[in-house]
């Protein structure tokens, strides 16, 4: 992954966690890997296990939650369910010239 690309995932990630915290939320493990895949974060939510996807973007040119498609979202779900975790949400993020906007979506589960 090239060095922008990651330094801009990174910051997404640090955002959405302290984003979870600030909710109740208890971050277990961050970038866990299972096979080939990544889960970015595992919290402890409301007393249940969730695999949490954050997807970052910057400015307004793309909806960073637009980025977690069917393909995405079945290889996050098959490494939950891996670890025991049956939902998975999205923390989206979006850094703007204006400032941090993050979108939580709760998953099923």
């Amino acid at each position: 992954m090239p060095t922008k690309r990651r330094s801009v995932g990174m910051a997404g990630e640090a955002v959405a966690a302290r984003f979870l915290q600030r909710r109740g939320a208890t971050i277990l493990d961050r970038n866990a890997r299972v096979g080939r895949d990544e889960i970015d974060l595992i919290a402890h939510i409301a007393d249940v296990h969730v695999a949490v996807e954050v997807k970052t973007g910057l400015g307004s040119r793309t909806r960073p939650w637009e980025n977690f498609d069917d393909a995405k979202e079945a290889r996050i779900r098959r490494a939950a369910h891996a670890l025991g975790i049956h939902r998975v949400d999205v923390v989206a993020v979006e850094l703007t010239v204006n400032g941090v906007i993050v979108r939580w979506l709760p998953g099923d589960g």
